[in-house]
């Protein structure tokens, strides 16, 4: 993007829940629905809607949405590690999940989804993370891979929510 100062990097506010909704379904039902079929993204919809993003996602740790004139275009969020899906995760106190990474359709491949990351990474610096984990998609992986991200333990296998499972480590205190 030629112009990334228009983006503003802000926390999430219970106002901006409907336009991520829209951003994520929308990714959902163009994008991910070409490697999950529509019966796997309806399940996962389910858990994206306005009321749901309302009710879940102020607990997580931190959500951050990207701002484009006023305009919700990106969201990511920052979470403890719970159950990675048969995934084991050793020394969990250390290391945080990123999820729900999306930018709108129509400002993909602009560095968007870049600068989210890079503001959950210096969230994450300054917790003291030692690991971030991310849950990627199929047609995620590589966003993530070009950003310091690899299979977890070198293993670059689907987990049984069609998952890759990325991480990269963090040093304590300092920016990435």
């Amino acid at each position: 993007m030629s112009n990334n100062e228009e983006i503003q990097i802000m926390g999430y506010e219970e106002k901006y829940a409907k336009e991520m909704s829209e951003i994520i379904l929308s990714n959902l039902y163009t994008i991910n629905i070409k490697d999950y079929g529509k019966e796997a993204i309806d399940k996962i919809a389910r858990h994206f809607t306005e009321d749901e993003i309302k009710k879940n996602f102020p607990n997580r740790v931190k959500c951050f949405v990207a701002l484009k004139e006023g305009k919700v275009v990106g969201t990511a969020s920052i979470d403890r590690i719970k159950d990675m899906y048969g995934v084991k995760i050793e020394h969990r106190e250390n290391k945080y999940i990123i999820l729900t990474v999306f930018t709108s359709l129509e400002n993909q491949h602009q560095g968007i989804g870049k600068m989210l990351i890079q503001k959950i990474e210096e969230y994450a610096s300054e917790k003291q993370a030692t690991e971030l984990l991310i849950p990627a998609s199929i047609y995620g992986c590589e966003f993530y891979k070009k950003l310091g991200y690899d299979y977890y333990h070198g293993i670059k296998t689907l987990n049984e929510d069609g998952e890759y499972v990325l991480s990269k480590c963090i040093t304590k205190g300092k920016k990435l």
